[in-house]
């Protein structure tokens, strides 16, 4: 028997590969970030996925948090325009 975590897995797959590619590409952008990884956390029904980035040492809080809201901005419309939103509302951005 299928469970809802594991259809709504399957039914995020693409939109996570999608996401997944578009945010580290983007990423690349800040030369105050590192390497990316991403992490699941299942629930009942579904899961969050967080994808993490490391941070090149010594830079600012205030650098960071202005970085942060750039690629949030970016993913949401990315999200948009691609009709990813329903993944969009399950990620978070970690730097």
């Amino acid at each position: 028997m299928v469970t809802n975590l594991e259809r709504f897995k399957k039914e995020m797959e693409p939109a996570r590969q999608l996401y997944a590619c578009e945010i580290r590409d983007f990423a690349k952008n800040f030369d105050a970030l590192g390497e990316m990884s991403m992490r699941e956390f299942p629930d009942i029904d579904v899961q969050e996925y967080i994808f993490d980035f490391e941070k090149v040492e010594g830079t600012s809080e205030e650098e960071l948090d202005k970085i942060h809201d750039e690629i949030s901005n970016y993913m949401k419309e990315f999200s948009k325009v691609h009709g990813i939103e329903k993944f969009f509302q399950y990620s978070c951005i970690w730097l």
